[in-house]
């Protein structure tokens, strides 16, 4: 969403006429979409969305911590993330009010990211002849024979795989399969989606990424790993850095005070979409001990609970549901 959304404003600032289409598919979130265009859908949960049983992903989230890779489990992993695309999909076909808003709009291009098909699907409904996708990691493994892109899983990882580059036979294997279980998941989403779309005769999601014009990928090629890819392919890694407005962030007198007690300070987190109150107690402890061990060093860590009984009597560590973590980053 993020990534997304800073494409969206460099555009805009490149003098387009940018609308930002946002389908709230988890509604914590949606106070969480900036983006500088005047022009932002979002796409309100109906009684039929908010009724389904969708798993609660907090749950599924959870049990990455002391998940084990498999090909097999990152199917079964999945089936949570199917359901919500699907159901977030049917959500935004009901809503008739956006399809009319937008079908008055002669859009040039429309660029979506291809965890689902839905929106090239439905950009389609809307007449919209030029599409992109943008990928906000790096390559999605089930759209490379999809837009013709080579795929060389001998030496060059899955995108959830845990191997380097360098390979042993056996690991090989496992990186196939990888791949082959990560198109087969994909797979059974996009063809319930396209059940949506049966009434207009939109049924073959292949031609649907297939037609794309341009695939870009939010990655580095100097520092990803090597491979070929078609000129179709354009990595973007970095457009979603603004260097400018990271350095001209300010931290409040509170942060900037915790920074001030020690000469060093060291920021642990785990991102947002796994949460560190979650993680094994075990672990914890040990991270714990680890800070002990420093008493010369600030530890700020984004923590997501106010149960901090296990941590007591430690005083150089601070806990924070949510840090300025940019701002904290950035070299004074």
């Amino acid at each position: 969403m993020n990534f997304m959304a800073h494409l969206s404003d460099t555009l805009t600032e490149a003098g387009h006429n940018v609308t930002f289409l946002a389908p709230i598919s988890e509604e914590s979130l949606q106070n969480r979409i900036k983006v500088q265009t005047k022009h932002l859908l979002n796409v309100e949960q109906d009684d039929i969305y908010k009724t389904s049983s969708i798993t609660d992903k907090d749950v599924v989230m959870q049990s990455l911590w002391t998940y084990i890779e498999s090909p097999k489990k990152n199917k079964e992993q999945f089936k949570w993330f199917e359901h919500q695309m699907v159901e977030t999909c049917a959500n935004l076909l009901r809503n008739q009010e956006i399809f009319e808003k937008l079908k008055d709009v002669e859009f040039d291009v429309a660029i979506v990211e291809p965890l689902s098909v839905c929106g090239l699907a439905y950009f389609k409904l809307l007449g919209i002849e030029k599409t992109i996708i943008s990928t906000s990691c790096t390559m999605y493994d089930h759209i490379m024979p999809l837009i013709g892109e080579p795929n060389h899983p001998s030496y060059v990882p899955a995108l959830q795989s845990s191997y380097s580059d360098k390979m042993n036979l056996y690991e090989r294997y496992q990186n196939y399969l990888n791949n082959e279980e990560s198109f087969e998941s994909m797979k059974s989403i996009f063809d319930h989606e396209m059940k949506l779309f049966s009434k207009w005769n939109i049924s073959n999601w292949h031609d649907l990424y297939s037609e794309t014009s341009l695939h870009f990928v939010n990655s580095n090629p100097y520092i990803d790993f090597p491979r070929p890819i078609i000129q179709k392919t354009v990595p973007i890694g970095g457009i979603s850095v603004n260097l400018e407005k990271i350095k001209s962030e300010k931290l409040t007198e509170e942060w900037n005070n915790i920074l001030n007690k020690r000469k060093k300070n060291m920021l642990i987190s785990f991102g947002s979409m796994v949460k560190s109150m979650d993680m094994p107690s075990e672990w914890k402890n040990n991270i714990l001990n680890v800070i002990k061990l420093f008493p010369n060093v600030t530890f700020i860590w984004k923590y997501e609970s106010d149960d901090l009984e296990w941590a007591k009597n430690v005083e150089n560590v601070v806990f924070s549901k949510w840090t300025p973590q940019t701002a904290l980053l950035v070299p004074t």
